[in-house]
């Protein structure tokens, strides 16, 4: 398989690859643009003459000294993300962390005089019509009014943190970015990249999917000591910051930068934890096409067809292409040029980062995707995904600036799980034999209960371990089993994990990145569910709304946002919908099973 071979990003949209010294001269300078605008502005936002001019004025600025930091910032993350082994790369990345942390310094001043504004004066100015689309940022920013400290107090916080939080994620980052796997396959001892091991995992080779398997969670727990100190200090670090910013739940901070409220989430949690049953009727089935009594934790993702549909990067382009032109060509050209003009790294090698993401850099700028490529259908999916947040990026570049460009992280999955479906609408309308239709809809369901209960189980255990970690340090052992006890929950007895994979759960990098992301991925699989329905009943009338709800990016509430396209997050109906939709999915696999 050439798994993508030659594939790799062109970054010379942001800098010639290897000027570092140009890189390191404008992260300088936007140093220099914050100290000014600092010198400008202070003391001069929560002013009593302060109007909607000189606010705007200063948004303005603000957003050019943003730009300034994020081009030198994002082509250094890149950089390491594409070979995490490189001692300059790294060098380059601590010093782009250094200079933003700086700058934030700089800069803290300004939201601090933006929510300590006096109520009447910021009513004012947020009812006056030239504030425009930077009404919604100076609403957001002053949620965060009665957790926010003192302006010397916050510099501290983003000062330690390069010893601290930043750290600990760097150290995350740089030594799992390291691992190899040595494993026998066919009588040959290979080297093998997480990505490559991830991929093995859906061999259908019961006996090396479980070899593989074993050894990849019990390389966590080999390291057991170095991944609960990093978890441990993650949450200890968040819960003494929670406890000095008088925030009541760890939570708590996630609602508020997603905007939505800790009741609706509760309550999609809620319903979501319901319906495992849906995940433990599959996994039933999946154990009956496989030919077992029961699934070991080393099947979840075993193929249900004997011969597997490989798929080579460009094939699989193809059908991305084609799910995004058959919705919109006007989508369909927008993603064509991530291809031509080399938006994506795709090969697998050493030392590039495991997994997938989609970085939005700046509107000015265009989007960046690394996914790992290894010829299955699983990776033309990871691909359509990666390629929604991509349209995602482009749509909101075309209407906001920066600070209204990328959308909180409920709705940042919206264009990616969508694109998903535009892609196995694309698949189911093929010409498939039975077993490749079987296939497609297992991975599908897969890809939900994954996106949709693995994902408030891991938000479930996350929140455990804030709870409990936050009165005492926990151990490997305490972790593994709060682990235990919510992947219980989930599939109930119908699934035999392996012992070493109770270390799963130090597998999980948002743990370690962004506390609390994780219930962002089952709100956007649930609302893309219920958009989805949506476009079915509507067809063409529906993609107008859809296009301009993507090209909202942050500039509403996402309740509001949603509303105009027609749904209500806060009835418990919204939700149960979405399960509606699974299910059927779910009872079409298990007629395609009984037609054996």
């Amino acid at each position: 398989m050439e798994k993508a071979k030659g594939v790799v990003w062109d970054l010379s949209d942001l800098y010639p690859e290897a000027d570092e010294e140009r890189i390191e001269r404008d992260m300088h300078q936007a140093l220099e643009l914050a100290k000014d605008f600092r010198n400008q502005y202070y003391g001069k936002i929560n002013a009593s003459d302060c109007d909607t001019g000189r606010l705007k004025s200063a948004l303005r600025d603000y957003e050019m000294l943003l730009e300034k930091i994020y081009r030198p910032y994002v082509m250094a993350s890149l950089l390491f993300s594409g070979d995490g082994r490189n001692d300059r790369y790294k060098a380059l990345l601590a010093m782009a962390q250094d200079i933003y942390s700086r700058i934030e310094n700089e800069t803290l001043f300004f939201g601090l005089e933006i929510q300590r504004m006096p109520e009447p004066q910021a009513n004012t100015i947020l009812s006056d019509p030239r504030l425009g689309h930077y009404r919604h940022f100076i609403e957001s920013e002053r949620l965060f009014t009665p957790y926010t400290l003192s302006e010397k107090e916050e510099q501290i916080i983003n000062r330690k943190n390069l010893s601290g939080r930043t750290a600990f994620v760097n150290l995350f980052d740089e030594f799992t970015s390291s691992f190899l796997w040595e494993l026998e396959i066919d009588g040959e001892k290979k080297t093998l990249t997480d990505s490559e091991m991830r991929q093995l995992m859906r061999h259908p080779d019961a006996d090396l999917r479980y070899r593989v398997k074993k050894a990849h969670d019990g390389k966590y727990g080999e390291n057991a000591i170095i991944f609960t100190n990093i978890f441990g200090n993650i949450i200890k670090d968040h819960a003494t910051e929670m406890e000095l910013r008088g925030y009541e739940h760890p939570m708590q901070p996630s609602y508020l930068r997603n905007k939505v409220p800790g009741d609706v989430v509760e309550t999609m949690m809620q319903i979501t934890a319901e319906h495992y049953s849906l995940a433990q009727k599959y996994y039933e089935l999946k154990a009956r096409v496989l030919g077992v009594d029961k699934l070991k934790g080393s099947d979840l993702y075993a193929p249900v067809a004997r011969s597997q549909w490989t798929i080579p990067f460009n094939e699989g382009r193809d059908l991305v292409l084609e799910s995004f032109n058959n919705f919109s060509p006007e989508f369909g050209s927008l993603i064509e040029k991530a291809f031509t003009d080399r938006w994506i790294d795709a090969e697998v090698r050493p030392g590039k980062r495991g997994g997938a993401f989609c970085h939005g850099v700046t509107p000015s700028v265009h989007p960046y995707v690394l996914v790992n490529y290894v010829d299955n259908l699983d990776s033309v999916y990871t691909l359509a995904h990666e390629l929604g947040h991509a349209l995602h990026d482009l749509l909101a570049g075309q209407q906001q600036t920066l600070l209204t460009y990328h959308p909180p992280l409920v709705l940042a999955e919206t264009a990616s799980v969508f694109a998903e479906m535009l892609l196995t609408r694309r698949l189911l309308d093929m010409e498939l034999d039975r077993e490749t239709r079987m296939q497609i809809l297992a991975s599908k369901l897969e890809d939900f209960f994954g996106t949709i209960s693995r994902q408030t189980m891991y938000t479930l255990f996350e929140r455990d371990a804030h709870l409990e970690g936050a009165k005492r340090r926990l151990s490997a052992d305490e972790l593994c089993k709060l682990w235990v006890e919510r992947r219980t929950e989930m599939y109930g007895n119908v699934v035999e994990f392996l012992p070493e994979e109770r270390w799963f759960w130090a597998v999980i990098p948002h743990f370690i990145h962004t506390r609390f992301y994780c219930y962002a991925y089952t709100f956007g699989a649930l609302l893309v569910l219920a958009l989805y329905h949506q476009y079915e009943q509507e067809g063409a009338d529906f993609i107008p709304k859809y296009k301009q709800l993507l090209a909202s990016g942050d500039s509403d509430w996402p309740e509001r946002l949603v509303a105009n396209v027609g749904l209500d997050f806060r009835k418990e109906s919204f939700w149960r919908a979405g399960f509606q939709v699974v299910e059927s999915l779910l009872n079409e696999f298990q007629d395609t099973v009984k037609a054996a």
